[in-house]
């Protein structure tokens, strides 16, 4: 099976943190949601040395009375696709399910999870078998599929904190449970593909490891730059 460092770039800190963490805030993070559904957000992936390996979609649509939030990452070089869905209310950002889909030359792999009454339950499908878990959820909990989406609804000032549950569903690891720590650092300028950019520039905690994200000053808090200390996303084309 490929590396998962290479193949869930959202999940490279999440996946290796540490799954022994003694305590996990249960906390409502959201301030404002920032979008309007229908958006697409395209992105182009660099390796640790600068070049370009792969595309990625941010896109996020109405699914009925929920919130769909799809992450598309192609890596034609390698010939990997892979895909994630989660269905969350629209409101909370609360997790309803999670789907994934990993297609590559070494096989494919599937995941679906479902939330409910506390619960999460994944049934993964993949080269080395079948296998269903499932794994106890906090009151206020988040997928890790739904991180990219959910650190734009933060308060975005100068030295906010703040630190929430998340889940990490499907993965080729089991069901964790995790913390995660946010940190507003300082605005600054980005200039990547689709232009030049005033924006806060977020860090990320989780086992001791750091990831930054850029998000846009304005009203919109559009995702620019993100960095997960082994690929960057640089933003080609925002749409909303």
């Amino acid at each position: 099976m490929p590396r998962l460092l290479f193949l869930l770039p959202a999940l490279l800190l999440l996946a290796g943190a540490c799954a022994q963490q003694e305590h996990i805030t249960s906390r409502d993070i959201i301030t404002k949601v920032p979008w309007t559904a229908p958006e697409t957000d395209s992105y182009r992936v660099l390796d640790s040395n600068g070049k370009e390996v792969g595309a990625a979609q941010l896109k996020i649509e109405a699914s009925g009375a929920d919130l769909r939030l799809t992450q598309h990452y192609d890596y034609p070089d390698a010939s990997y696709v892979n895909d994630s869905v989660v269905i969350v209310d629209p409101a909370g950002l609360q997790p309803l399910s999670a789907n994934y889909t990993l297609q590559g030359p070494n096989g494919n792999l599937t995941c679906e999870a479902h939330y409910s009454a506390g619960q999460v339950s994944a049934h993964r499908v993949g080269q080395d078998g079948e296998r269903t878990d499932s794994l106890d959820v906090p009151a206020i909990a988040y997928d890790s599929w739904s991180d990219l989406f959910l650190w734009r609804t933060i308060d975005f000032s100068q030295g906010f904190q703040t630190d929430y549950a998340d889940i990490l569903s499907c993965t080729l690891d089991r069901l964790q449970k995790i913390g995660v720590t946010l940190n507003v650092k300082a605005q600054e300028q980005v200039t990547v593909p689709a232009g030049a950019y005033d924006t806060w520039r977020l860090e990320i905690d989780s086992g001791g490891s750091t990831q930054k994200a850029w998000y846009t000053t304005d009203a919109a808090h559009t995702l620019v730059k993100y960095d997960n200390g082994g690929q960057t996303f640089e933003l080609t084309k925002a749409g909303g």
